[in-house]
C-alpha cells in the first residue's frame, strides 16, 4: 500500500511547521467555544428551570448533524482541497457562536421564554454541527497529506491535542467570564477570534494538494459504507466506543459534582469548570509528552488508552469526595488522548493516499456518534437509573475498545511495524 504521502511533491520542514502552526491555533479557538458549553450549560439550564434532557437533545441534535456531514465534507476535501473546507467550518462555527450567544442572552434576560431560548441555542449547535464539522476532517487530512506513515501517530497526535488544549482553556474562561463580562459577551469574542482565523488560513494556509476530478455528487451513504471496509471497520468500531464513554462523561459530570456535593448552579459552573479543565489537562499530557516518549504504535496507544479510561470511570463512581472526582476524571480524558491519537492514527494509516479525506471524515464521525447516543448513555441513565450509571457503562465500553485493540487481526496487521519519530509536528 503507497504511503499518504507524496515525495515527489514535498513541502519543506519550516514550511510544514508554519502550515501546521496556523492549523494548531485555529483548532485551539474552535475547541475553546465548543468545550466551554460543556460547562456553562447544565447551570444555564438549571438557571432556566429546564430539564437534563432537553440539555441532551441539543448535544444529541448537533451530534447526528456532526455525524451525517463529517463524511461529506472530508470526502469534498478530497475534491476541492483541504484550505477551503478549513475556512469554510471556521466560518460557520463563528456564526454558531453569535446564534449560542443571542439565545442565551435572550433567555438569561427574559425576552425568550425557556423552551425558545432552548431552541435557539439548539439551533446553534446544528450549525455548528451540520456545518461547522468540515473544519476538523480537512485539517486532519492536511496533516496526513503531509505525513510519512511513520510520522503520522505523533503529527495528528499534536493536532488533535490543539482540541485537548482549547478544552482545557474553554471552561476555565467559561467559569471566569461567566461572573464579569457574561456568557454571551464572550461568545461573541470567540466568535470573533474564529473568524480572524478563517481570513488567516484563507491567506496563510499553504496548499498544494490538486483537487480531484469532481465525478458524481456526493451521497452521505455512500460515505459510511466505507466504514464497512475491512480495513477500517475495527479503528470505527473502537472509535464509536470509546467517543460514546468521553462524550457521557463530559455531559454528565457537571451535574455528577453538583448532585453529589449538593451544589446550586452557581457552585455547580465553578466545580465543573474546574473539573473539565483538570480533565482537558490530562488529555494535553497524555497527546504532547507521553506519546513522544512512549514513541509507540496506535495499538499501543489503544490499548494503554483504553485501560487508562476504564480505571477513571471507576475512580468517579467510587469517589467519597470531589478531589477523587477531579482524580478520576484526569484519569478518565488521560486514557481518552491516548485512544483518539491511536485510532485516529491506525485509521489514517489503514487507507491510499487519496481516501485520506474519506477516512478523515469517518474518525471525525465517530464523535457525532458518541454525542448522538450519550444522552441516552449519558443523561438518560443519569436521570432514570443512577447518577454512577453513565459511568459504569462507560468502564465497560472501554473493556470493550481493549478487547478489540488486542485481538483484532487488522488492527495489528496495521500498525505492527510503524514507530513514529517524526520533527515536523504542530507545536505545543
Amino acid at each position: 500500500m503507497n504511503p499518504p504521502y507524496d515525495p515527489a511533491n514535498p513541502s519543506s520542514p519550516d514550511v510544514r511547521r508554519r502550515a501546521f502552526r496556523l492549523l494548531f491555533l485555529c483548532l485551539i479557538a474552535t475547541s475553546i467555544g465548543n468545550s466551554m458549553l460543556f460547562a456553562i450549560l447544565p447551570p444555564l439550564a438549571r438557571e432556566l428551570e429546564v430539564d437534563e434532557i432537553f440539555v441532551g437533545a441539543i448535544y444529541t441534535l448537533s451530534a447526528l448533524l456532526f455525524l451525517i456531514m463529517s463524511p461529506v465534507w472530508g470526502a469534498l476535501s478530497d475534491r476541492h482541497g483541504r484550505r477551503p473546507l478549513i475556512v469554510f467550518g471556521l466560518s460557520a462555527f463563528a456564526g454558531s457562536c453569535l446564534v449560542f450567544a443571542a439565545g442565551a442572552w435572550a433567555g438569561q434576560v427574559g425576552l425568550l421564554p425557556p423552551m425558545a431560548a432552548i431552541i435557539a441555542m439548539a439551533l446553534a449547535r446544528s450549525i455548528f454541527g451540520g456545518l461547522g464539522s468540515a473544519t476538523n476532517p480537512s485539517a486532519q487530512a492536511y496533516v496526513a497529506d503531509r505525513t510519512e506513515p511513520s510520522q503520522r501517530t505523533r503529527a495528528l497526535s499534536s493536532l488533535t491535542a490543539a482540541f485537548g488544549l482549547g478544552t482545557v482553556i474553554g471552561p476555565a474562561l467559561a467559569g471566569f467570564f461567566s461572573h464579569r463580562i457574561g456568557i454571551s459577551t464572550f461568545m461573541v469574542l470567540v466568535a470573533i477570534i474564529v473568524g480572524i482565523a478563517a481570513v488567516c488560513v484563507r491567506l496563510f494556509l499553504p496548499e498544494q494538494t490538486p483537487p480531484q476530478k469532481k465525478g458524481r455528487p456526493i451521497n452521505p451513504l455512500v460515505q459510511f459504507r466505507f466504514a464497512a471496509d475491512p480495513r477500517l471497520t475495527a479503528f470505527m468500531i473502537y472509535g464509536c466506543a470509546m467517543w460514546m464513554a468521553q462524550a457521557a462523561s463530559l455531559q454528565s459530570l457537571s451535574f455528577y459534582i453538583m448532585d453529589r456535593l449538593g451544589m446550586d448552579a452557581a457552585g455547580g459552573l465553578q466545580l465543573g469548570s474546574i473539573a473539565l479543565t483538570m480533565g482537558a489537562a490530562g488529555l494535553i499530557f497524555a497527546q504532547l509528552v507521553v506519546i513522544p516518549v512512549l514513541n509507540t504504535s496506535p495499538r499501543v496507544l489503544m490499548i494503554i488508552g483504553a485501560v487508562m479510561v476504564v480505571l477513571g470511570n471507576a475512580t468517579m463512581i467510587f469517589a467519597p469526595n470531589y478531589v477523587v472526582i477531579v482524580i478520576g476524571y484526569m484519569f478518565n480524558s488521560f486514557g481518552f488522548g491516548l485512544a483518539r491519537s491511536g485510532f485516529t492514527a491506525g485509521a489514517s494509516l489503514a487507507v491510499e493516499p487519496e481516501e485520506q479525506g474519506r477516512a478523515a471524515g469517518l474518525t471525525t464521525a465517530t464523535a457525532g456518534v458518541g454525542f448522538m447516543i450519550a444522552p441516552i448513555t449519558g443523561l438518560w441513565l443519569y436521570q432514570s437509573v443512577a447518577p454512577a450509571a453513565p459511568f459504569e457503562l462507560n468502564a465497560s465500553l472501554a473493556v470493550i475498545g481493549c478487547a478489540l485493540a488486542l485481538l483484532h487481526p487488522r488492527v495489528r496487521e496495521t500498525t505492527a511495524a510503524l514507530v513514529p519519530n517524526v520533527e515536523d509536528t504542530p507545536p505545543a
